[in-house]
């Protein structure tokens, strides 16, 4: 019979596998709480931080963003109701991305998730990733010595 850190680290790695990477947004529904709360850092976007719609408009626009988006673990780990998922997001840039014209560039970055389980749902969020990584890789923002002549 699998643990209580077996049966959380699963479903947080099927959410990454269903709503992430094959776009199965429905699977919202099944591994996170209705009450979800998120607590991100500064994004450059804006999204709700309760409630499934807070992952399903995530997810929706960087799948916009990036066609190819993926989602690949690195390493997860489980303690309690406690798992900490870290992982190295790849894609293209090819669409609209929260209001950013695509631009052709291929991304790639990495971001840490803190999630608290709760009757076999997520139910509370911390995370990070490289946004000034991504945004110099899609040109947002200058790379380090860009613009210099």
């Amino acid at each position: 019979m699998p643990t209580e850190q077996e049966r959380n680290k699963a479903i947080v790695l099927e959410m990454y596998e269903e709503v992430w990477n094959k776009r199965n947004l429905a699977f919202i529904d099944e591994a996170v709480s209705a009450d979800f709360v998120d607590n991100p850092p500064k994004r450059f976007f804006d999204v709700p931080t309760r409630g499934r719609e807070s992952l399903y408009e995530a997810a929706s626009g960087f799948h916009k963003g990036f066609a190819d988006f993926h989602d690949e673990m690195i390493q997860i780990v489980a303690e309690g109701d406690r798992v900490v998922y870290l992982g190295e997001i790849t894609g293209t840039h090819t669409g609209d991305l929260f209001g950013v014209p695509a631009s052709g560039k291929p991304v790639k970055v990495y971001g840490i998730n803190y999630f608290r389980m709760k009757d076999g749902k997520i139910v509370e969020r911390w995370g990070i990733f490289d946004v000034m990584a991504m945004m110099q890789q899609i040109g947002m923002i200058p790379s380090p010595g860009q613009g210099e002549h």
